[in-house]
């Protein structure tokens, strides 16, 4: 049987995959015995063939310069959608205005959660608003502040202390309201502040 094994020829497809194989692994360990070291330089190298991973980290750190001046700002992005809303912060501390009155102009009366020290509104006449407030505070030696309430109000206009005018009596204070043409108007709700 051993005379059998030896004694047959090998057919010619497993003769030229040897001599492929042979060449193949004497090509490589020619150029490792062959080649010099550092002897393939830029001109045997064709061009984009060469991949960073194909070098050490030596030579890819070398390859990095100074960074560069930064570019200019590109355009602003859209608007992110709106985020959740906050907890409630903590109470403020309690105003230092003496007196305040939110009037309604339909009624009138006073938006009693946005008024202190005041005790009365009426209406005398288209317009005119006489505010009373609490004991203590003078109309005619205190400063005051308003404005119209744009949340109540019917219409927008102007709104003016008048002092103690002349269609209230002396202890109120005189408010007059006006349209946008300066016309008298019960349109206009406002906010009155005696600091």
């Amino acid at each position: 049987m051993v005379h059998r094994i030896i004694g047959r020829r090998p057919s010619p497809a497993l003769v030229i995959s040897l001599v492929a194989l042979f060449v193949a692994l004497g090509g490589t360990g020619y150029a490792a015995l062959a080649i010099p070291k550092n002897s393939v330089g830029s001109p045997q190298i064709v061009d984009h063939s060469v991949r960073t991973t194909d070098l050490s980290r030596k030579a890819v750190a070398a390859l990095r310069g100074d960074r560069g001046p930064g570019g200019p700002a590109g355009p602003q992005g859209p608007a992110g959608q709106r985020g959740p809303a906050g907890e409630k912060g903590p109470a403020g501390a309690a105003g230092t205005a003496r007196a305040y009155a939110e009037v309604d102009n339909s009624t009138p009366s006073f938006v009693t959660a946005r008024t202190k020290n005041f005790t009365a509104v009426t209406r005398v006449d288209d317009g005119v608003y006489c505010l009373t407030p609490a004991a203590g505070i003078d109309p005619r030696a205190v400063a005051t502040s308003t404005t119209e309430d744009f949340g109540l109000s019917d219409s927008d206009g102007f709104v003016m202390v008048v002092g103690t005018g002349s269609d209230c009596s002396a202890g109120q204070f005189e408010v007059e309201t006006d349209d946008l043409y300066g016309d008298a108007t019960n349109d206009i709700a406002f906010d009155l502040i005696v600091p």
